[in-house]
Parts: structure tokens; C-alpha cells; sequence
């Protein structure tokens, strides 16, 4: 299946296709027209790609789990390791911005508490 054509199956930009492409995702393998031509398994785990760019996985960690995942060994602890190292990352930036909206709550309280004392 060509890029095009993947793009047309799975719903997904050609853009965010030729991004994973670049980033060695997907590898494909040149057909007769000059063409990558990729597997249905392969694009299948397009699907999942950008779930864990947005959780702040980079595409070379990535590339990484995505070998673990097809690895014909046991790889489930080292999968578990790097899937842990972005939750923790997730929960730091998570309370991060609950401090950040706490101070916005308190700052929006005290402007109205200001207000209604008439200054």
C-alpha cells in the first residue's frame, strides 16, 4: 500500500504519514514504481503513532517500542519501563498546570473579592 493509499485508508494527512516516513516509522519497501510500498500491519501501527507523540514520546523512542512490540522475545518489561517513564512525565506536566490554574483561581478570586468591596 502506497502512502496515498494509506492516507485514504486510515483517515490520516498525507503531511503526519510523510512525517513518520522521515522519522524512520515506517519503512516500507521501494516497489517497481519507485514508490514505498508498506504493509497492512505496518500502517496498522500508524494508528497508534500519534497517541504517543502527543504524550511526548519522541520518534526515535518510538521507533524503539514499536521494535519491542514486534520482537519475537519477551520484551514486556522493557515496554513497561518506557511506557512508565512518559506516565510520569505526563503526571509531573499534569500538575504543573494544576498549579498554573490554581494561581489563575486564586487571582480571579481575589479580583472579585476586590470588586466587591468597592476597590
Amino acid at each position: 500500500m502506497t502512502l496515498q493509499e494509506a492516507s485514504q485508508s486510515f483517515h490520516i494527512d498525507m503531511e503526519t504519514l510523510c512525517f513518520y516516513e522521515r522519522s524512520n516509522l515506517l519503512q516500507g519497501k521501494k516497489g517497481k514504481d519507485g514508490q514505498n510500498d508498506y504493509t497492512v500491519s505496518e500502517l496498522q501501527h500508524v494508528l497508534q503513532f500519534g497517541g504517543f507523540l502527543k504524550m511526548g514520546m519522541d520518534p526515535h523512542t518510538l521507533k524503539h517500542f514499536m521494535e519491542l512490540v514486534e520482537s519475537k522475545t519477551d520484551t514486556s518489561m522493557e515496554q513497561i519501563r518506557i511506557l512508565r517513564t512518559y506516565r510520569y512525565q505526563l503526571i509531573e506536566e499534569i500538575h504543573d498546570k494544576q498549579q498554573a490554574l490554581d494561581q489563575l483561581d486564586y487571582l480571579i478570586h481575589e479580583i472579585k473579592c476586590r470588586n466587591e468591596k468597592g476597590g
